[in-house]
């Protein structure tokens, strides 16, 4: 996926047929293992950041981890003053883009994290297991669970951002609406 932001292209990519040989070859920082982590299992996602002026690269980055696998979407990554938020399994990165550098890494969810969004001054990130809103320091602000997972077998939509509302779908058809603090406005059986 490539988005154009000031006078830099941004490239995020997949990589998940990198082999670990390819890691440092290809991008500047790897992540983790940059911020001093270890990791325990081979990474199940691996998300590419590269960026380019005027043609030339400025910086790259490699993140790696293990938890439940996901991929790149419009939905796994924003980008926000001068800073690019993006999901990899179940943490989400916080990095500079003047030169990728981290400002954090939190886990949100202990399986993947599929979304983040804009909510108000904060995001709201969208996890199989749990939905939380975060600050942009990535201190949580609160969660919320519900009967079963985040993900819909009946092709409904199960995450939606209505004005200043949440409203989720999980696997057994339960819809709750949450206020921007979280709290459920409405819950219905819809299946």
């Amino acid at each position: 996926m490539i988005v154009k932001y000031k006078n830099s292209v941004i490239e995020i990519t997949n990589e998940s047929d990198l082999d670990s040989a390819e890691f440092g070859q290809r991008f500047k920082k790897q992540y983790p293992t940059d911020l001093g982590h270890k990791l325990e299992y081979q990474p199940s996602s691996k998300h590419g950041i590269r960026i380019t002026e005027n043609g030339i690269e400025k910086c790259s980055a490699l993140l790696l981890e293990s938890g439940g696998a996901t991929g790149i979407s419009e939905n796994s990554f924003l980008i926000k003053n001068d800073r690019i938020y993006i999901c990899c399994s179940d943490q989400i990165y916080s990095l500079n883009l003047t030169n990728l550098s981290a400002n954090w890494r939190n886990q949100y969810d202990v399986a993947t994290c599929f979304g983040i969004y804009e909510f108000d001054e904060d995001f709201i990130v969208h996890g199989e297991i749990q939905v939380s809103r975060i600050d942009k320091n990535g201190e949580t602000k609160w969660n919320f669970s519900a009967r079963d997972i985040f993900v819909n077998p009946d092709g409904k939509k199960e995450f939606k951002i209505v004005e200043n509302r949440i409203e989720l779908i999980d696997w057994e058809g339960y819809k709750y609406e949450l206020n921007g603090e979280g709290k459920i406005l409405t819950e219905i059986k819809t299946a």
